[in-house]
């Protein structure tokens, strides 16, 4: 993808000049910036993006991306030399790359004056609109789901609530989803339904599309007008059209509906044509880009449309397949549900496969293939629904394509991280720096952008409204690694012998590997260009061990090294070398290796023991890593010793890791006022250690983590950690975290007294004689969540005053606790109470606050009694509280 090696290229640059000022004084250097300007201006210009598909100009964009791609590799093989062996000749290496750059630009830009001049040449098309002005515009619909609402009955009851509701204020009802979902289909149904139908004076339905003219949109809307004279509107210029339609709906009770709206801009250009006169007309408004449905109303919720469930899928599928009146065959109800099942929930896929089963023999062996082959059913008919969903990718902005085109590289179903997601895309280098924002906060924006246009969907939300998991549609899915394959950006491959895939693709930024791979020699994975690499399951190397120490050599441009699953004896040496790494993921049965701090440009180190899960064994990790300066987040599994901080060699002065703003499972020892005055920045600190006698005295040195805002401290053993003389001083602290500790009353009420508490999560701790009794003074006051987790509780005493805005409170495995208090239910802000594996009076406690606060007209309260726990091990428990 070109955009992505512009952006790239540009931060490498960047990189560069703060290493060697002076470099770009000199001429090539300067060129090669300005042919990046030009690229990236090119790509930018949306006025240009009619050209993108001429096959010239695909052409010299791909070359362009290839030559930037060379650039750069040149460029880090070079600082890479500079930062081993100081200045080399960099302007020399980079003299023919340059002039190639130099020769396509110039050719990019004659191709478009050419371009340009021939569109000039071409006669405007008239708007030959008057041939189809005696009939009024009706929905463009899918024929085949217009009589086969299946799953819709819910949406379309809620949306004609809305039409029908004794507002007279003009409201509108903006519908949203992913494409294919049945946005237009629920639009028209509920457009026809009889009695919207008599309730409004005047109908009228207009099919915006992404590529609209505002003349030929009054038009459509004028002309569904009974009474409009069609003589002379041709002759009508906007704004006369404008104010006929303006006329004709003043004081007339309307419904109309404005289908498929890609901007912002199209509501601000015809928002002036309907008057509001206070007499319950209602607009329906369908857009598949949440921020340009809820633009038109801010203040009334949006319809977001979900996919379907697997039992209205199947009936879906069924009613397409075998008719209204006609039952599938018992021998293919099975395989036929499997087959709605891996449809995903999207109606348009559904018909596409439904459409595909008619048309071959109704035999158990053909549908087990279509079950094994779906998503390839629906590829083979692009126009039909990768065509529908390949438009909300067509028309992303540049800065959005590298993002979702990386969704591939994860498996099937699988649910993301949004930290680890917004943590790759920043080490990729695609996304573009802005002055007052970091780049995570960028990937971030970038994460809620694709969210809102329906490419990526929310598995899982923090408390706060804040996006914890997300995921992508199967479909969507394929879409991008079609898209990825074509822009030589990203290649997936589930096959097990991978020498001939590298082979072929030997150009492509980036891999990603879905299954076990088995290797006859360790140089049949080799990338000369790739920038990420993802395994997702093991490397199974039958090549003698002497032959395996160049695994990962030829990976010399790798930025994104993750490695899942595979289980290494030892770290790998060679990874070490890899200096231009910013986020690895590995695991090993050995430490880490002192060559770990050759990673000078390491942004994320993910480093993982599993065996240490049923063993309390620590790491003392190599004291070089404080030359680690770019290291942003440190995650171990295990408990760890960080050493004192070095001295510099060259300056004596102490080295600090300035940029660390994660780390996690420090242990006690390492809690010294020397080591925590070098982690400035430090944000997100766990401590995992077993309690001593003198922890609490570590401790206390966390008030020189100024800018703390999530701690856990996790403790294991026979002895329970105290948290007096240290629990004070947490006054920055949102998020905390403990487990293992002796809970004393005069302490709970010193977190009590944390100005910014908003999360508290207590798992396995023992309250001091089993009780928690809190006076008024004990205010929470910004507490927001609260979960009780395996306590050693029996009574608990609290009102609607200790916890005035907590939101949700979470009880697991309150076992011996009696009661709830009655006053939690009282708490305004208060949304939802959950129990699980809680005692029989917990619950009934949690029933009476249900019924009184209905008695009191409060239904708003979610109170949810969960009586299992699947995951009720106490071993499992444990590891919840280290990796949470």
């Amino acid at each position: 993808m070109a955009y992505a090696s512009v952006v790239s290229l540009a931060q490498t640059l960047e990189q560069l000049s703060t290493r060697i000022p002076d470099l770009f004084s000199g001429p090539k250097i300067r060129s090669l910036a300005a042919s990046l300007d030009y690229f990236k201006a090119f790509l930018d210009d949306s006025s240009k993006s009619c050209y993108y598909h001429q096959e010239n100009i695909k052409d010299l964009v791909g070359k362009s991306r290839d030559a930037l791609n060379e650039a750069e590799n040149i460029i880090e093989l070079k600082i890479c030399e500079i930062h081993q062996r100081g200045n080399e000749d960099l302007v020399g290496s980079l003299v023919p790359v340059v002039q190639k750059i130099e020769l396509l630009r110039e050719e990019l830009v004659l191709s478009l004056e050419t371009c340009t001049s021939h569109d000039h040449d071409i006669e405007p098309a008239e708007d030959h609109f008057e041939t189809r002005l005696g009939s009024p515009s009706r929905p463009s619909f899918n024929a085949n789901l217009e009589n086969d609402v299946v799953g819709l009955d819910d949406d379309l009851e809620k949306v004609i609530e809305r039409l029908l509701g004794y507002s007279s204020e003009r409201e509108v009802v903006a519908i949203t989803g992913m494409g294919g979902i049945g946005k237009t289909t629920l639009a028209k149904k509920a457009y026809d339904y009889p009695r919207v139908r008599s309730r409004f004076d005047v109908h009228a339905w207009v099919t915006v599309s992404r590529e609209y003219g505002m003349r030929r949109l009054l038009l459509s809307l004028v002309c569904c007008i009974p009474g409009m004279t069609t003589d002379k509107l041709v002759e009508k210029t906007e704004d006369q059209l404008a104010e006929s339609l303006y006329r004709k709906l003043k004081d007339r009770r309307y419904l109309i509906v404005i289908d498929d709206i890609w901007s912002t801009k199209v509501w601000d250009d015809v928002t002036r044509c309907f008057p509001d006169d206070d007499n319950g007309s209602r607009i329906i408004l369908t857009s598949r880009l949440k921020d340009v449905a809820a633009y038109a109303n801010p203040d009334s919720p949006l319809h977001e449309m979900g996919v379907l469930s697997l039992d209205d899928s199947w009936k879906l599928l069924s009613i397409k397949v075998f008719g209204v009146n006609d039952l599938c065959p018992s021998e293919l109800e099975d395989i036929g549900k499997q087959i709605a099942e891996r449809c995903g929930g999207l109606p348009l896929a559904i018909l596409v496969v439904a459409g595909h089963l008619s048309k071959i023999a109704r035999r158990r062996e053909s549908w087990i293939i279509v079950a094994k082959t779906v998503n390839s059913v629906v590829a083979n008919n692009p126009d039909k629904c990768l065509g529908v969903l390949g438009m909300s990718y067509n028309y992303l902005p540049n800065h959005l394509k590298p993002c979702f085109l990386s969704m591939g590289a994860f498996p099937e179903d699988f649910e993301i991280k949004a930290r680890t997601l917004i943590q790759v895309w920043v080490a990729e280098g695609f996304l573009k720096a802005e002055r007052v924002k970091s780049l995570e906060k960028v990937a971030e924006e970038c994460l809620e952008d694709l969210i809102s246009r329906n490419l990526i969907m929310i598995r899982k939300r923090r408390f706060n409204g804040e996006i914890r998991s997300c995921g992508i549609h199967d479909l969507l899915r394929d879409l991008s690694l079609r898209e990825a394959q074509k822009e030589k950006f990203l290649h997936v491959t589930s096959t097990r012998y991978v020498s001939n895939f590298l082979a072929q693709r030997n150009e492509g930024r980036g891999f990603s590997f879905l299954s076990n791979i088995s290797l006859n020699d360790s140089n049949e994975l080799s990338s000369h260009v790739a920038r990420s690499m993802f395994f997702w399951g093991k490397l199974l190397i039958s090549a003698p061990p002497h032959r395996q120490i160049s695994l990962f050599a030829s990976f010399k441009h790798i930025r994104v090294l993750a490695i899942f699953s595979h289980m290494f004896p030892a770290f790998p040496a060679e990874i070490t070398q890899l200096t231009h790494l910013r986020y690895l993921w590995i695991q090993s049965n050995g430490g880490l290796p002192a060559s770990v701090s050759h990673l000078y440009n390491l942004q994320t180190l993910v480093f993982q023991q599993p065996e240490l899960y049923y063993m309390y064994k620590t790491l003392v990790l190599p004291r070089d890593i404080w030359n680690m300066t770019q290291l942003r987040r440190l995650r171990l599994l295990s408990g760890n010793y960080l050493s004192k901080p070095k001295r510099s060699t060259t300056t004596d002065d102490v080295l600090g890791l300035s940029n660390l703003e994660e780390l996690s499972h420090l242990c006690f020892p390492s809690c010294t006022e020397e080591v925590f005055s070098c982690l400035p920045n430090i944000r997100k600190l766990s401590i995992l250690d077993a309690a001593s006698d003198d922890a609490s005295e570590y401790l206390k040195n966390l008030v020189h983590l100024e800018k703390l805002e999530t701690l856990k401290c996790v403790c294991y053993g026979q002895k329970r950690l105290t948290l007096s003389n240290w629990c004070a001083s947490l006054t920055s602290v949102k998020r905390l975290v403990l487990s293992g500790c002796l809970l004393l009353s005069e302490d709970m009420a010193s977190l009590a007294a944390l100005p910014n508490l908003e999360v508290l999560k207590l798992r396995d701790n023992e309250f001091e004689g089993c009780v928690w009794i809190l006076s008024d003074e004990d205010e929470f006051s910004q507490l927001k969540f609260l979960l009780l987790a395996e306590p050693h509780l029996v009574n608990w005493e609290a009102g609607s005053v200790n916890f005035p805005n907590l939101q949700k409170l979470v009880l697991r495995k309150c076992i011996r606790l009696e009661e709830i208090p009655i006053d939690i239910g009282e708490i305004c802000t208060l949304e939802m109470i959950e129990l699980i594996c809680c005692s029989s009076s917990a619950q009934n406690s949690a029933n009476e606050i249900r019924e009184e606060q209905e008695s009191m007209g409060n239904s708003c309260l979610d109170i949810r009694v969960y009586a299992d726990d699947d995951e009720s091990s106490s071993l499992f428990d444990f590891w919840r509280a280290v990796l949470d």
